[in-house]
């Protein structure tokens, strides 16, 4: 039994980062900032991997970019071209031919713990029947989707993404296919106010990774 977890990113000086952050604490900051809550992101998926047998990749949205050194402490594997839907099912869809299942996560939710992953990666592992994994964001999209099957490709496109409902058609599509374990509800980061509470839930952590502590510190010194 192996699972996959893929962490969804950017390459800074290749694609736009984080373009609302930015207008409030500069570019410099914000895509200092994607980098920091990328490791940190990381620095949590690592720890299922050593925890579970569960193998760590970045989904890198520029094919050019798959050896770059920001990424070279996991394979990388490109995203491919289209919309998020598109991008989304072209990594599960891959990773589910080496894999008995597959989660993906985006890397602004640096805040997350390994106690969300662990619960997934046990209900994930029963693949007696096909399952589910969501987690909702607090901007009504969400953070987290796995599956130990390969979803029909209409279920990836025919959601409207960046939206207020987003999260909500997306989950009950899947619901529609297979029973759907729902994980905890985590705030995302895209506007000055998210990083004030991420800074806040950082500090809650009861055992942050090395990681998510210099995102802290970091924080506290653009904040």
């Amino acid at each position: 039994m192996s699972g996959a977890i893929a962490i969804f990113v950017k390459t800074v000086g290749l694609s736009p980062l984080k373009t609302r952050l930015a207008k409030t604490i500069g570019t410099e900051s914000a895509e200092a900032f994607h980098l920091a809550a990328t490791r940190s992101v990381s620095s949590v998926a690592e720890s299922l991997g050593e925890q579970g047998n569960v193998d760590c990749y970045y989904a890198v949205a520029e094919e050019s970019a798959i050896n770059h050194p920001d990424w070279k402490n996991l394979p990388c594997i490109w995203q491919g071209e289209g919309g998020l839907g598109e991008r989304m099912r072209l990594i599960h869809k891959s990773l589910l031919k080496k894999h008995d299942f597959v989660l993906l996560v985006g890397a602004d939710i640096p805040q997350m713990t390994i106690a969300p992953l662990l619960e997934a990666n046990v209900y994930l592992s029963d693949t007696k029947q096909k399952r589910s994994i969501f987690a909702p964001s607090e901007d009504g999209g969400f953070w987290l989707f796995g599956s130990n099957f390969l979803l029909p490709d209409n279920i990836w496109t025919d959601v409207p993404y960046s939206q207020a409902k987003t999260g909500e058609l997306f989950l009950q599509a899947i619901k529609a296919l297979a029973p759907v374990k729902i994980l905890e509800v985590l705030r995302d980061v895209d506007e000055l106010p998210d990083l004030h509470a991420l800074q806040g839930s950082l500090v809650q952590l009861v055992y942050p990774t090395k990681e998510q502590q210099q995102l802290s510190h970091f924080l506290a010194t653009i904040l």
